[in-house]
């Protein structure tokens, strides 16, 4: 299975591509592609957004390509970090209740399924530089609602639950995410 079939079926939330991927060793090749493409999505985005919040202020020069590229490189890093992160909770949670008990399975599916949170990327940067309005939480809203959607079934497949308990498991780990935001924030 090529890349692109594959990730048209993980979009089309069709679990039964993550086997697949395994079986030809595509596994951690398409998740290094996916989170990647994530990460340069959104510093691009973020630089985008950021610069023309800047271009009203007093003499704003744009950036000097070094520290853009360092930028980009930053968020492909931040990306990595988030994974892991949410990798951990998932396995944590979906394995609480019964789900798979190896790690790498909900690691490497969460880092597929990061092709769901590209439509995002552009309008999180844009929410994330302070552009509001109706227009864009609502898309804010529809994208983050996709992209639950397509992590659901590719760490469902993976831990091996039900689709309620894996709701439920992915439930407790946004609330616990967001609990630790809070108290960051």
């Amino acid at each position: 299975m090529n890349y692109p079939s594959a990730m048209q079926a993980v979009l089309r939330l069709d679990e039964s591509v993550y086997p697949a991927i395994m079986a030809d060793n595509r596994t951690v090749w398409y998740c290094v592609v996916n989170i990647s493409i994530f990460g340069i999505l959104h510093a691009l985005f973020s630089l985008h957004f950021s610069s023309s919040m800047m271009a009203g202020g007093p003499a704003a020069e744009p950036l000097p390509l070094a520290s853009r590229a360092a930028i980009v490189l930053v968020g492909v890093a931040v990306a990595f970090f988030m994974h892991a992160g949410a990798a951990m909770f998932l396995w944590v949670f979906s394995r609480g209740i019964g789900g798979n008990t190896s790690f790498f399975p909900v690691y490497f599916n969460l880092g597929i399924s990061f092709i769901g949170l590209w439509p995002l990327a552009p309008v999180l940067a844009a929410v994330q530089s302070g552009i509001n309005g109706t227009a864009v939480l609502l898309l804010l809203f529809l994208a983050s609602i996709y992209a639950l959607a397509v992590i659901l079934f590719g760490t469902k497949s993976a831990s091996g639950l039900s689709l309620t308990r894996m709701s439920a498991a992915m439930a407790i780990t946004i609330i616990f995410v967001a609990c630790f935001l809070y108290l960051w924030l």
